[in-house]
């Protein structure tokens, strides 16, 4: 009987503090800043980007994803129409230059998705040659 208590109260601490780490978690989402070069060159690559937006999405849990391009900030992910919308327009090259309009974002992780030919400091680059 004694073992019965002492499995129980353990069950009862386990499923507390897993609801109380889930409601911390989902309170309090860090950021992710996905932005895609949407240069001409890089059309033939946007289904790949759309991809891997999609199982980034799928695979991460307790954070909210910023998607823009090179051109503007889109949105939060999880509030677009539609994934195509990052990749309505396809025209120019980007450069350093196009990212400086997300230094004043606060979030924790920074990825460009692009050919690689730029590696601005402080993000990650996910290459699609």
């Amino acid at each position: 009987m004694k073992l019965l208590k002492v499995f129980g109260l353990f069950l009862v601490l386990h499923v507390a503090a897993w609801a109380g780490a889930h409601t911390y978690l989902s309170q309090h989402q860090p950021d992710v800043l996905i932005v895609v070069d949407t240069s001409y060159a890089l059309k033939p690559q946007f289904a790949a980007m759309e991809r891997w937006i999609a199982q980034r999405e799928a695979t991460t849990r307790y954070q909210r994803i910023l998607v823009g391009t090179d051109k503007a900030l889109l949105g939060e992910l999880a509030t677009l129409k539609s994934k195509e919308a990052i990749f309505r327009t396809a025209f120019g090259r980007m450069s350093a230059e196009n990212l400086q309009r997300y230094e004043a974002t606060i979030a924790r992780e920074k990825i460009l998705l692009s050919d690689g030919s730029i590696k601005p400091a402080g993000w990650t680059v996910v290459a699609f040659p």
